[in-house]
Formats: structure tokens, sequence, C-alpha cells
């Protein structure tokens, strides 16, 4: 089963980005990947459990400048602070114990030194403006993340996992 663990923008971000023209929200809806991963689901519990176990400080991420992603996902690049990069190494270090084989692989293209946080808004292919600097240099304070897996298509939160900072 595919699993991922994510923050979301703010209320503000997010309502900016929803009155863009031409934009194809992803499945997951407006999000920014920590991991994503394939487990098997009986050890969610075990895995929810070792996740509940991190501490991680709250964050301040700024949005950087639009690019492309992966296969057809537009989005908005993220700054790279020690916490955001210290959050994410837990999660991979945690995941790594419960994922399936692939999980090497995606970590060595995705993961670790090669991590670029970015938030999905929308489509490659879609006509979204992205000459619009209104969207550029917005600040965000993370304390949260949430877990989450794929069932039937739609995206279904497990747990939201908060920062004791």
């Amino acid at each position: 089963m595919k699993y991922l663990t994510y923050f979301r923008p703010n209320e503000e971000l997010s309502d900016l980005i929803s009155r863009q023209n031409h934009l194809e929200l992803p499945g997951s809806g407006l999000h920014s990947t920590l991991c994503f991963f394939h487990m098997e689901p009986e050890y969610e519990s075990k895995l929810v459990s070792d996740l509940s176990q991190m501490n991680f400080n709250p964050f301040e991420i700024e949005t950087l400048t639009f690019d492309d992603f992966d296969k057809d996902s537009l989005v908005l690049k993220l700054s790279r602070s020690k916490e955001l990069l210290k959050l994410h190494k837990g999660i991979i270090s945690v995941v790594k114990n419960y994922a399936n084989a692939e999980f090497n692989v995606i970590a060595k293209q995705y993961f670790g030194d090669n991590y670029t946080p970015h938030l999905t808004i929308s489509k490659s292919s879609s006509e979204f403006d992205r000459t619009s600097k209104e969207l550029i240099g917005r600040k965000d304070r993370i304390a949260r993340y949430t877990l989450a897996k794929k069932v039937d298509r739609n995206w279904k939160e497990i747990r939201d996992f908060y920062s004791r900072g």
C-alpha cells in the first residue's frame, strides 16, 4: 500500500494558490511531501507509534520559484531549513524499517541529499500562470505533519504529528 508523509501550507497561502487560474490540484490536495513509500498495512500501527516518538521543532518555509517535478507536477520550490531537513531525515530513518524493498531506490532518487522541498500545486501541463509573483516569497511556519495512505484511489489521513517546540 502507498503511504505519504507531508505538511500542508497555511490557509493564507492555500487561498492564494486556489484563486489562481488554470489550477489542477493534486489528488492529495496542496501538500509538501516529506516521504513517500510502500508498506504492508500490518506495520501501520508500529510505524505510527515510532513516528509519535520523534521530536521535531517547528520550522519556517519560504516559497522560492516555480518548477516542474516528476512526471507532470507543477511545484513551488521551498527553502531548506535545518529543522525541515532534520524532520525529513528523522522520518526516513523510521520509515526505512517498515517500507518495502523498493524504498532504497526511491530514497536514492528523492530523499536525503536529493530531497528538494516543494509544494505541489498543479499539473505541469496546466495553463497555470508561472509568471505570477504573488506566490513567491511567501513564508509559513510548520508545526505539524500528516501520515496518509492511498485507499481506492483516494488519500486517507491516518494521523497528524505535532511539534513539541
